[in-house]
């Protein structure tokens, strides 16, 4: 049976949406130097690499912006980084053992430039794919008094999601910037987008989120 996504009712945020900039977080998951490099996350495959390389284009520029909007407003930013303790990654889920992962702070497994974290953001280091787990994140966003996550990062339909699905059960609302994610393939992004929007998020994008929680309008 083929699924027509186009069929499914995704909610979608309303363009005079406001977020509390103090009851919201950006969550940003695995953008680190290694997993931006289009040649490493494609493994040799042609066609992957220059889909990554033309996501990555969009996403780091897109995601920077709504960065920018949470430094301006004072929302509570937290970095997501996924990488190894030990030379066997034996402290790290076992399907990740084996991985070309190198250690928590080298400088292929901190975050890019571009997104570099700053004085009074959070740095979560994780060992699975998503960011609640075995990390306390819930426990400080609870003390912050967040209630809505804005999740961006990669994978979209891996470590994102992931962490998705476990922010709602945590009990908080959480919103998708659409250009905001990468995805693994356009294959993933045609299905997870509209997947995720008809139950578990808010889709928006990078622009709506920037607006929604600086307190701007769209200009009609």
């Amino acid at each position: 049976m083929l699924i027509d996504t186009t069929q499914f009712k995704a909610n979608h945020l309303a363009e005079d949406a406001a977020l509390p900039a103090e009851k919201t977080a950006l969550i940003i998951v695995d953008m680190m130097r290694r997993f931006c490099d289009p040649a490493w996350l494609s493994g040799g495959n042609a066609e992957s690499e220059c889909w990554f390389t033309s996501e990555l284009q969009s996403v780091i520029p897109n995601l920077r912006a709504i960065l920018d909007a949470f430094r301006a407003s004072g929302g509570l930013v937290v970095h997501v980084v996924n990488a190894k303790w030990t030379k066997e990654a034996r402290e790290a889920v076992p399907y990740q053992r084996g991985r070309d992962y190198d250690y928590f702070d080298s400088h292929a497994m901190s975050v890019i430039d571009e997104l570099a974290p700053q004085r009074d953001e959070i740095i979560v280091r994780k060992l699975t794919s998503s960011a609640f787990t075995g990390t306390g994140l819930d426990y400080m966003l609870n003390n912050a008094g967040i209630r809505n996550v804005v999740l961006t990062g990669q994978y979209g339909g891996a470590c994102v999601f992931y962490s998705l699905i476990q922010s709602r059960e945590y009990g908080f609302t959480n919103y998708w910037p659409t250009d905001a994610i990468l995805h693994a393939s356009a294959v993933d992004q045609a299905m997870i987008t509209p997947l995720v929007g008809t139950r578990w998020a808010t889709l928006a994008t990078s622009a709506q989120i920037a607006r929604s929680i600086t307190g701007q309008r769209a200009l009609a």
